[in-house]
């Protein structure tokens, strides 16, 4: 990305904001442009609809980070030199993590919203956030921490299902690109196959399932001391938990501010933070989920509230100042257009009958246009002084709405006998004149190393087979579900290790077979120039899918059916006489 440069007409500080989670970064930065600073960003995605804010004076381009190469320490040293900020302010993990590992070096030349090294240590660990929790008194929900598969029994022994399943840290410092997610577990298939996943990276927290809606208390303190507090309440959370696309203001619960308040002063914490509760609004019971140890997704909403947190962090950091507002509207609400139209679709379509589903009733989900016409409803990114990543967004949900509609068309056509037989025919002709042949899905470790594996033992020796993925990282192996799946049919995933797809690759394949809507889509966008290779792998046989869904995630039963249909699909194109070619033949 190369720096892009606007005019400058501020004359007071100047910002640099890292970071691409829209939500927070943008309003970070319509925040202190609003006050006249200078506002500079870097790290964040070429998409992100922030880059569309007017207070937006200059882009740096950043080399991504890596614990091997520190060229990009050296490019944002230069920046910091150069452009002598007064705050630097990370506004996501991934960009605060390599800054408070490398602070010593950083810290010279710029000043820079960090943790302390025992607010790092904890916020940054599930395990001793936890630990600190229950130490000062604060409820936690019942919790056991098991390290090996085998503690499955256990767990089904002492908690009721559904049980929380979470990792020691969201990310780790060798992969900031995706996330160690929370899971839940609603049977003991589930269990054993999530465990399986999570204690890949380590030790796993399983913790009961506590029934309550989620409610964030913002804070902002400097060593330790309360400077402000500001309450939201989760409306629309995702139905299998997350975070919120749609929320509330509300006044401050003495109880959660208390043990908020007692979480930051025994860390002598300064800066930003949200503290996440989940409350049972019925019994009024309540339970500590986790620190947010940086400015938080639903920033958006704090500062529409009057709680403007970003422009408060730099007066404390920059100016000294500790004394703030302690007021802030309740009653308003923030919705994200993308988020909540995907939520509204996944609650319309819900089970309803299960109590441990974060479902709302769709005649309160019609009843919020009273939010709207009362003029109580803001939005994450569209506002009146800065509206053309509002718009942005608006135009992406339009022609994604439109992408939906035309790939439901595309479908249904190609469920038609002539339509399908049609671009079947041009599958298996591209199949047939291959001399090297690609099979690419997302991460490479479940359905595409099982399709090479297995057409290496029924195509002829002569023709070249690969398989890749567009998940970002080499190495990985395969999950032990899809080994053992695999081991059952008779091929072996034992000595597979993940591999990221290349221009390269593309180049050399003659034909590229995908397995859903996402893996062809996604090939398509990156790789223009090969659209007259990719075809649909369900395509080959004629009562096969269309699409072979990602058994990732799931138990061996789900990989060994995915891995039967890849087998009845490549076999009916070597067993068929009609469709047999000098290169396939059986062994």
């Amino acid at each position: 990305m190369s720096a892009i440069k606007r005019k400058n007409r501020y004359r007071t500080g100047k910002v640099l904001v890292l970071g691409s989670e829209s939500r927070s970064f943008l309003a970070i930065i319509q925040s202190l442009g609003r006050r006249k600073l200078c506002i500079h960003v870097g790290w964040c995605s070429l998409d992100s609809s922030a880059l569309y804010s007017k207070y937006i004076m200059k882009v740096h381009d950043i080399p991504p980070y890596s614990p091997h190469d520190d060229s990009w320490k050296k490019v944002l040293i230069s920046i910091f030199q150069q452009e002598e900020f007064d705050l630097v302010i990370p506004c996501n993990d991934p960009a605060l993590i390599p800054l408070q590992k490398y602070r010593a070096d950083l810290e010279p030349f710029a000043c820079i919203s960090l943790l302390n090294e025992q607010a790092c240590e904890v916020a940054f660990n599930k395990f001793k956030a936890n630990e600190l929790a229950k130490s000062i008194g604060i409820h936690i929900p019942k919790e056991i921490r098991v390290s090996h598969l085998s503690a499955a029994e256990i767990i089904l022994s002492q908690f009721q299902l559904p049980v929380v399943l979470k990792p020691r840290s969201t990310f780790s410092e060798d992969n900031l690109l995706r996330p160690n997610e929370v899971r839940k577990a609603y049977n003991s298939e589930a269990l054993n196959t999530n465990l399986e996943i999570l204690l890949e990276k380590g030790d796993v927290s399983v913790q009961e399932n506590f029934i309550g809606t989620g409610v964030g208390v913002e804070l902002l303190a400097a060593q330790g001391e309360l400077l402000f507090a500001f309450q939201h309440v989760r409306v629309h959370e995702p139905i299998m938990g997350g975070g919120s696309s749609y929320r509330k203001s509300v006044p401050l619960d003495p109880k959660l501010l208390e043990a908020s308040t007692k979480l930051l002063k025994a860390l002598n914490y300064t800066g930003v933070a949200m503290v996440e509760f989940k409350v049972n609004f019925k019994t009024g019971a309540w339970v500590f989920i986790e620190i947010n140890a940086r400015f938080w997704g639903s920033l958006p909403l704090a500062v529409a509230a009057g709680a403007d947190f970003p422009y408060y962090l730099y007066q404390l950091l920059v100016m000294g100042k500790r004394k703030f507002p302690h007021r802030y509207k309740t009653g308003i609400y923030c919705r994200n257009f993308l988020e909540d139209f995907s939520w509204m679709l996944q609650n319309f379509k819900a089970d309803r009958s299960g109590a441990t589903l974060a479902t709302v009733p769709l005649w309160k989900v019609g009843m919020e246009i009273f939010n709207i016409l009362s003029f109580r409803e803001r939005s994450d990114t569209l506002v009146t002084d800065d509206c053309k990543p509002g718009l942005f967004e608006l135009n992406y949900l339009i022609h994604w709405l439109w992408r939906q509609v035309l790939d439901k068309i595309q479908s249904r056509l190609l469920t038609l006998p002539p339509i399908r037989k049609l671009y079947a025919s041009k599958a298996r002709r591209a199949l047939r004149e291959a001399q090297t042949v690609l099979f690419a899905c997302k991460g490479n470790i479940c359905r595409s190393p099982f399709a090479q594996c297995y057409a290496q033992t029924i195509f002829l020796k002569s023709v070249k087979i690969m398989s890749c993925g567009y998940y970002p990282k080499n190495g990985r192996v395969c999950p032990r579900a899809a080994v053992k799946a695999a081991e059952e049919i008779g091929v072996d995933l034992t000595q597979h290790r993940s591999c990221i797809i290349t221009k390269e690759m593309v180049r050399q394949a003659d034909v590229i077979f995908t397995f859903d809507e996402e893996n062809r889509k996604t090939l398509m966008t990156h790789y223009p120039l090969a659209q007259q290779k990719v075809h649909r792998l369900g395509l080959l046989a004629p009562e096969a899918p269309l699409a072979i869904r990602d058994p990732y995630g799931g138990n061996v039963d789900v990989f060994k059916t995915t891995y039967q249909t890849i087998m009845q699909i490549l076999n009916a194109n070597v067993i068929d006489s009609k469709f047999q070619s000098k290169w396939y033949e059986k062994r």
